[in-house]
């Protein structure tokens, strides 16, 4: 179908439609973190949003992987990766404890032990996987910069 936007409008589409799938990514987490700590992880009451905000997780790194993407900001490397891990780990240890502590206050040293278990085994799984991912993107990044020169000069008229 031909489109009725002109250039200037395709790009302001493009930048309201981000978004809205960020405010929607973001609002997903947050429903599932605060569903994880009000009922104590029930996985039945969240099933919904955890599938969606995976499926969305899975297509954005996969896409952005393929393409040599990584952030407009951050680089990848071994210290970004450890920072967003601790902040993961801590983020979901935090949650685990009080999921945990919830559903049995009177054991305070169990709802800690959970927390920090669920938070060192959820960096080191962030970690690996974003270690794991940056060293995909470098590769497709490598690969693109050595394609371009071929391609310029294969582009370029012939003198």
């Amino acid at each position: 179908m031909k489109s009725n936007l002109d250039e200037r409008q395709e790009q302001l589409l493009l930048r309201i439609e981000s978004r809205a799938f960020w405010l929607a990514y973001a609002l997903l987490l947050a429903a599932i973190i605060v569903q994880t700590v009000l009922t104590g992880f029930d996985f039945r009451m969240m099933a919904g949003e955890w599938i969606v905000f995976m499926v969305s997780c899975i297509y954005v790194a996969g896409a952005c992987a393929k393409n040599g993407i990584w952030d407009r900001r951050i680089k990848p490397n071994w210290k970004s990766n450890l920072i967003v891990s601790l902040i993961v780990g801590a983020v979901n240890g935090g949650m685990m404890f009080a999921a945990v502590y919830r559903g049995h206050p009177e054991k305070p040293l169990g709802s800690i032990a959970a927390g920090v278990f669920s938070a060192g085994v959820c960096f080191l799984i962030c970690f690996a996987a974003l270690s794991a991912a940056a060293r995909k993107v470098r590769k497709v990044q490598q690969t693109l910069e050595a394609e371009e020169p071929d391609e310029v000069e294969a582009q370029s008229p012939k003198k």
